[in-house]
């Protein structure tokens, strides 16, 4: 990878024709540059049939439509970066699009990477999104917002939120690369944040120009971009900004009497009320409880229980079980507030099941099996649309899905889940990639590296 170069992805890699296929657009990958797609099958183990049945089915859905349809028609060759949305003809939809969109996508190709995809094109996607990201970024370090159709900054603030996403973004191209300047920038990056973004009464703000309110989301992803580095870097610092969100989680933003994560809070974090209650987000309970599974496994510390409990409770409250989704929000006393369901809580809910099934034991296992089986079988529901690659982004309360784009950032969700599905039934921590055997990049809670990879050269 080098900084600053503005070259395109190698033609070579990456081809596009205009023959008449997939809404006027067909993608071919190199022969020379991509093995052919042969499906691994999973080690017999011990493991619910349903969800091995479903494991092989989602990555063969991954590796076959969706990473070559977003690695080619998903790039925007004009602005750079990624593209917002596809169109249900794979056209790029009009509009302002979010710089994080572009870091989502880095992190998705870095983890096809690791997962055994053609690696020379997720490279070369790869350094098409970082150099992007580059370009966007403040003399702070910082990410822009948004972007008007045309390339130029709409808003010229910095939301925390952004930021999270770019911190994992060098995480992932740092192990991949192991170019140490990105290491230097998530760094400085780290640094800038406990400096400017630091609020009074712990935490981080929102947004540089709005103190307030203070949001858990943007933290929740903090955490998750810690624990990456964590991973790959076992330096205090990162360790250190792990544990300082867990606390904060712990002590400000769970409600242990309601068994829910709140999501909105004044700047002494108090939670904001609607009508005397707080709404709260399924798919964030099941995300806070994977990441804080993580951290008990990479810190060797526990959280009590808290996790399996938010875990357990979320499945009781949140799913409807007549379709088999994670609706979008409940309210705090466990009634619905909004009953669609869009795809990525149905993601979030598959991780926390396996991360629950990981670390429990006969009976339970079995039980955490079938719920991430259910939740895997959901997922797949959403990925079967006319044209392969694509997704459906919302389903409405009667079961159907509503028409519309399918949003880029979605595949973050869907290749997290993938990987640590394809981790969990490989049985060992390492996933199988497609005719390529095991590989070590993708290990589920694996320990700390002392060295990241043996830096690369950038593809020409």
């Amino acid at each position: 990878m080098i900084e600053g170069n503005d070259a395109k992805p190698d033609p070579a890699i990456l081809k596009r024709t205009s023959t008449p296929h997939l809404g006027g657009i067909r993608f071919v990958m190199d022969h020379a540059d991509i093995q052919d797609f042969r499906p691994v099958p999973f080690p017999a183990l011990s493991i619910d049939p349903d969800l091995l049945g479903v494991a092989a089915a989602f990555r063969e859905r991954l590796f076959r439509d969706i990473l070559p349809l977003w690695s080619v028609v998903g790039i925007d060759r004009t602005e750079g970066g990624f593209a917002e949305a596809l169109s249900h003809r794979c056209r790029i939809e009009p509009g302002p699009r979010r710089v994080r969109v572009t870091a989502r996508q880095v992190y998705a190709f870095a983890t096809a990477a690791e997962m055994g995809w053609n690696e020379t094109a997720a490279r070369a996607c790869l350094d098409h999104g970082y150099r992007f990201l580059l370009r966007h970024c403040s003399a702070e370090g910082f990410l822009a917002h948004t972007l008007d159709h045309d390339g130029r900054v709409l808003d010229p603030g910095h939301d925390l939120y952004d930021q999270a996403f770019l911190v994992l973004a060098y995480a992932k191209a740092y192990r991949l690369t192991g170019d140490r300047r990105i290491a230097l920038r998530a760094e400085e990056l780290l640094r800038g944040l406990r400096c400017r973004f630091a609020a009074a009464n712990g935490g981080f703000v929102d947004h540089l120009a709005r103190r307030r309110p203070l949001r858990a989301n943007p933290h929740m992803h903090l955490l998750e971009a810690a624990l990456a580095w964590v991973e790959i870097d076992d330096t205090c610092e990162w360790r250190e900004f792990a544990d300082d969100i867990v606390d904060l989680f712990l002590t400000r933003l769970f409600d242990r009497t309601s068994g829910f994560v709140l999501e909105d809070f004044d700047e002494n974090w108090r939670a904001i009320r609607q009508d005397g209650r707080s709404r709260v987000e399924p798919g964030h309970q099941f995300e806070w409880a994977w990441l804080l599974m993580r951290w008990e496994q990479l810190s060797q510390s526990s959280c009590a229980g808290v996790a399996e409990r938010m875990i357990r409770f979320t499945e009781s409250n949140g799913v409807d079980r007549t379709r088999r989704v994670a609706v979008n929000a409940l309210w705090q006393d466990g009634s619905i507030a909004d009953a669609t369901a869009r795809l990525w809580p149905q993601t979030e809910r598959l991780k926390a099941w396996l991360a629950l099934a990981e670390a429990g034991h006969g009976e339970d296992a079995a039980l955490a099996e079938r719920h991430a089986a259910d939740a895997a079988a959901t997922v797949l529901s959403y990925l079967d649309t006319p044209v392969g690659g694509l997704w459906h982004d919302l389903m409405d309360e009667q079961g159907a899905f509503m028409p519309g784009p399918a949003p880029a950032s979605s595949l973050y969700h869907i290749i997290c889940a993938a990987q640590e599905l394809v981790a969990y039934c490989a049985g060992d921590g390492e996933p199988l990639g497609p005719a390529r055997g095991t590989s070590m990049a993708g290990m589920r809670f694996r320990a700390p590296m002392a060295r990241p990879p043996a830096p690369v050269a950038a593809a020409r």
